[in-house]
């Protein structure tokens, strides 16, 4: 949460984008609440902030002196606020978001290890985009998501681990076939492709992957869930493009189906950990240690045991 007023927050925020639409976007907030806010602020000081002339809006002098200072107020109070976290990895609540990948194989673990020092744990799982919303909407403190996401003001990354994309078909149908599969095998192989949501992650991934190859493989399938989809391949419904993690997510369904190496060219996943940028540097390199720790003592061998090669370095 943020020590300063809340109409201190937002007046920073349009400052900063110039923009009372922006700002009620990035904020989750509509522009007339907005817009309220930045009135009742200014209706306390007895000053116009911003000149409402002029596109894109302009801070007037009183404004910037508001700007400047509401700046350095913020600025020590997150180095307090760092200041008191250093010490301990200590917090009242633990707030955290992961991708439905993780929700099974690594949320567990993680709220296992820091349950100990904060005395209430919340974890939410959801997509990319959700977590990242709801991380710049303070609902959450941390998010491990898989999403470069290149516009994100205020917003830090650290990446924690890089999975691999993995071919998945029916286990009785793979086992026909010998030696290693091509694209144009796995194009004519007679089984349809089931395409993951296009709006989600993962079929965003895999639309981009399959594109940059130019192929023609069309998909009568879709659908949103990674235990939908194993269900479906260990059904001999088709085959698909899948992360690795997807498979630990469902291992009652891991048994039926042929985990195997994608053709060439390696897709590869990261996983980052993103925080706001008032986070404490210390405490978030403590995070990223817990969730690497994870991956390597917990996750990579449960990898392991379903084929040797998804844990190997990926370049």
């Amino acid at each position: 949460m943020s020590l300063l007023h809340t109409d201190v927050e937002v007046f920073l925020c349009v400052s900063e984008t110039q923009s009372f639409s922006i700002a009620a976007h990035r904020l989750s907030l509509t522009q007339s609440a907005v817009t309220k806010k930045i009135q009742r602020l200014e209706n306390f000081l007895g000053v116009d902030l911003f000149d409402r002339t002029k596109r894109p809006i302009e801070l007037t002098k009183e404004g910037k002196v508001l700007t400047q200072q509401a700046r350095l107020a913020r600025e020590a109070l997150q180095r307090t606020v760092g200041e008191i976290r250093e010490g301990a990895f200590l917090r009242p609540e633990f707030r955290v978001g992961t991708i439905e990948s993780l929700s099974k194989c690594f949320l567990p673990s993680f709220i296992a290890q820091v349950r100990q020092e904060a005395s209430h744990v919340f974890g939410v799982t959801g997509t990319s985009q959700m977590l990242i919303r709801a991380l710049q909407r303070r609902d959450i403190d941390f998010a491990f998501v898989s999403h470069t996401f290149s516009e994100m003001s205020g917003l830090s990354r650290r990446m924690v681990f890089k999975e691999r994309s993995v071919l998945l078909m029916p286990r009785d149908f793979a086992q026909r076939h010998t030696g290693s599969w091509t694209w144009d095998e796995i194009q004519f192989c007679g089984l349809p492709y089931l395409q993951f949501y296009r709006d989600g992650g993962a079929g965003r991934l895999n639309d981009t992957y399959i594109s940059l190859l130019h192929l023609d493989i069309p998909s009568r399938i879709e659908v949103d869930s990674s235990s939908t989809m194993l269900a479906l391949v260990s059904r001999g419904i088709g085959w698909t493009i899948t992360r690795a993690l997807a498979v630990l997510q469902n291992p009652e369904k891991a048994k039926e189906v042929a985990v195997l190496p994608l053709p060439a060219p390696e897709l590869a996943r990261p996983i980052y950990l993103v925080t706001r940028n008032d986070e404490s540097p210390h405490f978030v390199t403590q995070v990223v240690s817990v969730a690497e720790a994870i991956f390597k003592t917990e996750i990579s061998p449960q990898l392991e045991s379903i084929a040797p090669w998804l844990v190997t370095p990926v370049d």
